[in-house]
């Protein structure tokens, strides 16, 4: 077992700790400006260093937080600098004693609603009330969460897909809205890289507090006779050390929590007549798309033979070397202009497409290096798709962006931004058409 398999629970405590402090301290540092916005000024910020512009990064950050904290920005401080103290105390109760588990996962859960309360009150400051369409994929993934061990592991990849197109048509519509607030200058462009980071932030900040709210509920401690393999998995007494006396109490508490989650899971199904759904959902799929079903009759002569040797895989390769090469070009011209220094740190445009690049350029390479491996050894499978879907939706986004906004902050080119839809399209599109495997 890695490390961080074995000490994930305490890692996230440390990670969330470290966030909330670190955002107390800018806060600290922003206290003048925060007072400056709640009066009504516009704050326009002034560029002649490097701190200078790592203060710019957090600025529409202060500006959104400031509606809210601008009465009183030094005991807001004061309170996030307490929970990140309190979270990493919490990392070391988690590493030392399983003793508080249900205690602290209850707060976990807490704190996981929290975070994702905040992230669309925020939103809606930046994005307007299309914001809130961000409710659907947020609560299909937290009860993706939930009930991961109830649901049937063999469709795991139509659970993903289900998520993937959630967070990816919600994202669409999102940066529609924001790139209006750009045209309308109510925004700058550096505000869209720190925008989208915070909420980012703010989102795995979530994720990672009901995870641990979850598996702190799923450990805790039993005796081991009544564990079966699946559960063992999750028992932390194999990490720590507790008394007999100790096992005997959390035994009880985890009867009792298991009969609560059971009802609600019981209910829950109940409630819902998964046979009527499916048949529902596949009288619509025969309606509307059965037109699209190619019988092989249809499929001309000389593309119903290939060669043996040649596999979708290859042509999702291709695919991806074209997109890394399309990528590959852009970002060496933002970094030749990087190096040159004909460009100001005020020029923030450039700061966004160059960071926008490099990281689409590690997601096109992680694409093609997983699915060679899936190819070769059979494994990545569920990397590969998130990382194709990731590219197909951002590339999408940006080419729906310029039908209605222009070249506004795009970091391609209509023409090569066609091309590099083209294969973006046939890879997605393979990738759905991909039988999911058991990882």
């Amino acid at each position: 077992m890695s490390f961080f398999n074995k000490y994930t629970e305490v890692i996230y405590s440390y990670i969330i700790g470290a966030v909330a402090i670190l955002l107390s301290i800018v806060i600290f540092i922003n206290i003048p400006l925060i007072e400056q916005l709640k009066s009504g000024k516009h704050h326009v910020p002034q560029i002649h260093n490097v701190w200078d512009f790592i203060m710019a990064f957090f600025n529409e950050i202060i500006r959104v937080m400031s509606k809210y904290i601008g009465d009183f920005p030094l005991i807001s401080g004061l309170i996030i600098l307490a929970f990140g103290v309190l979270l990493i105390v919490i990392a070391r109760v988690l590493t030392n004693t399983t003793r508080f588990d249900y205690d602290i996962s209850m707060f976990f859960l807490l704190i996981g609603i929290i975070f994702f309360v905040l992230t669309l009150i925020f939103m809606s400051q930046v994005y307007g009330i299309l914001a809130f369409i961000f409710v659907i994929p947020f609560l299909m993934h937290i009860g993706y969460i939930t009930f991961k061990d109830e649901l049937n592991p063999l469709h795991r990849k139509q659970h993903y897909l289900w998520l993937i197109f959630g967070y990816g048509v919600s994202y669409l519509f999102t940066q529609l809205a924001l790139y209006s607030r750009l045209e309308a200058r109510e925004v700058a462009p550096i505000d869209v890289l720190s925008i989208n980071t915070f909420f980012v932030v703010l989102w795995l900040l979530g994720q990672m507090a009901i995870w641990n709210f979850l598996f702190l509920r799923r450990s805790l401690p039993v005796f081991h006779e009544e564990l079966d393999e699946a559960a063992s998995q999750y028992l932390r007494s194999k990490k720590y050390q507790y008394s007999d006396q100790s096992k005997v109490q959390f035994k009880d508490i985890q009867s009792r929590t298991s009969e609560l989650t059971h009802d609600i899971t019981h209910r829950t199904r109940r409630s819902i007549n998964i046979e009527k759904i499916r048949k529902k959902r596949d009288y619509i799929k025969e309606k509307w798309f059965g037109w699209a079903k190619l019988e092989e009759d249809d499929i001309p002569s000389f593309l119903r033979k290939r060669p043996k040797w040649f596999k979708r895989a290859h042509v999702n390769i291709a695919c991806g070397v074209i997109l890394l090469f399309f990528i590959l070009l852009e970002f060496n011209n933002r970094n030749a202009l990087f190096a040159s220094g004909d460009w100001q740190l005020s020029q923030t445009q450039y700061v966004y497409e160059w960071i926008s690049l490099l990281l689409l350029l590690f997601i096109a390479i992680a694409y093609i290096v997983t699915t060679i491996t899936f190819m070769l050894r059979g494994k990545h499978y569920y990397i590969q798709l998130f990382m194709i879907s990731i590219l197909f939706f951002k590339l999408m986004t940006e080419y729906v962006v310029i039908l209605f906004h222009g070249l506004l902050l795009s970091i391609f080119i209509t023409p090569i931004l066609v091309l590099m839809l083209i294969p973006a399209i046939v890879a997605f599109v393979l990738q759905l058409r991909q039988p999911a495997i058991k990882e």
